[in-house]
């Protein structure tokens, strides 16, 4: 058989269900893959082995006949009870939260096991831990969801919770050649995670299926499962975005993606060439301003007690951004966001799904930075789903991934286009 660590949630299911599979040799088979790769990969910031193998007997033992037991990693800044939630930082070594976040409490209720906490660029910013690429070690994971991407794309985990204001579920899940998934704004619930820009943070999902990401949505929507479906595209409308920023993508990825659109008109889908780099423009400004002012705020504590231990790359950053911003114009710049919305949704009007790049490129070479988030920051600003899906490698070999956006609140349309498109791709 298959080591369970390399099923998907959903295959494995499958071999529960049929008494083929117990979760206690699921959970413990991921732990075997930790121990494998962990001192390459360096995902993980907590371990809990012990807690983790002991709710897999209990569950196995239990009389419940839908028991998930699907065994799953958080973001370091999402909290979860008695374990140490260090925030990405040395300063939160010793921070022992009481109370699981909201979806952490929500996944545990519905059978699945927490397994561990994964590494998180310092307080959901952009200065990176240790974690690398498991395609290449020289390379970034991507951030600031570094761990949760690493892990999953190293099959330490079917799905690990990440969490995104700008790019930081999208951006690494392509850079690690997975599934990464950002629902429509609020969505999930974020209470007992760290807040970057309240108005824009996101809790997403990272995995290996479209599949497991539908199934984990139900879990954390506490509702039934709406399985992904396969559709004809044909009948779709898409939107080829290339944006302002198409001139700084590589030739690999902008080949790519080229090659893609010309194969689907070549084969009659409806493929429009979609300009809205104005669109882009306006929300690449809104961002810095909402976001940088926002973050200021959340990290209060933080800068006015440990300000000395941050890091040049976040007191440059998003901080060094909020303090450029005032009150009135923050709240302007709400103001501009709801027209900005309202373009959005507009454009969907005349099409179903924009196909455009995941990131700039394959992952960067160095551990120093995380890799621009150029093509996620309108979709995090108006809070339109998106997720990316691993379609192509580069010319170093390195995954490059494809973003899908629809329209806000069509997310399992969303999911439905996504697995459409991998069975055509990848047929």
């Amino acid at each position: 058989m298959t080591n369970p660590y390399e099923l998907t949630a959903t295959d494995a299911l499958k071999l529960l269900r049929n008494k083929n599979l117990s979760v206690f040799e699921w959970v413990s088979s991921c732990f075997d893959r930790i121990r494998e790769k962990e001192n390459e990969v360096k995902a993980w910031i907590y371990l809990d082995e012990e807690n983790a193998l002991n709710t897999a007997k209990k569950l196995d033992n239990s009389n419940n006949t839908d028991i998930m037991g699907i065994p799953f990693g958080i973001k370091d800044i999402i909290d979860a009870s008695n374990v140490p939630s260090g925030l990405g930082t040395p300063f939160y070594k010793n921070n022992i939260p009481i109370r699981d976040a909201a979806s952490v409490a929500v996944s545990k209720q519905a059978g699945c096991v927490f397994i561990g906490k994964t590494v998180s660029t310092e307080l959901g910013h952009r200065a990176p831990g240790l974690t690398t690429n498991p395609h290449n070690k020289n390379h970034t994971p991507g951030g600031s969801s570094s761990g949760s991407a690493a892990a999953v794309a190293a099959l330490m985990s079917p799905i690990c919770f990440g969490t995104q204001t700008t790019g930081s579920v999208i951006r690494p899940a392509a850079y690690c050649g997975v599934v990464g998934y950002k629902p429509s704004y609020g969505d999930f619930d974020k209470s007992g995670i760290l807040p970057n820009s309240p108005s824009i943070d996101t809790l997403g999902l990272i995995s290996r299926s479209v599949e497991d990401i539908s199934l984990f949505r139900s879990i954390l929507l506490e509702e039934k499962l709406v399985e992904p479906q396969k559709i004809d595209l044909t009948k779709v409308r898409i939107g080829f975005v290339r944006t302002p920023h198409w001139d700084k993508t590589d030739p690999s990825t902008q080949n790519k993606l080229e090659a893609l659109i010309d194969t689907l008109r070549l084969e009659k889908f409806n493929i429009i060439d979609l300009n809205i780099d104005q669109i882009i423009s306006k929300a690449d400004r809104l961002h810095i301003d909402i976001s940088g002012y926002e973050f200021k705020r959340s990290i209060s504590y933080e800068r006015f007690n440990h300000f000395n231990e941050l890091s040049d790359i976040l007191r440059n950053g998003r901080l060094n951004d909020g303090y450029q911003v005032t009150n009135d114009l923050y709240k302007k710049a709400i103001k501009e966001v709801q027209v900005l919305k309202n373009d959005i949704d507009s454009v969907f009007d005349d099409i179903d799904l924009i196909i455009t790049p995941s990131a700039p490129g394959e992952a960067l070479k160095g551990l120093e930075y995380t890799g621009p988030a150029t093509f996620n920051t309108t979709w995090s600003l108006s809070g339109n789903p998106c997720i990316t899906v691993p379609l192509f490698k580069g010319e170093q070999n390195l995954p490059i991934g494809c973003q899908l956006v629809t329209r806000f609140g069509y997310d399992n349309k969303l999911l439905d286009y996504a697995k459409s498109l991998l069975s055509l791709y990848l047929k």
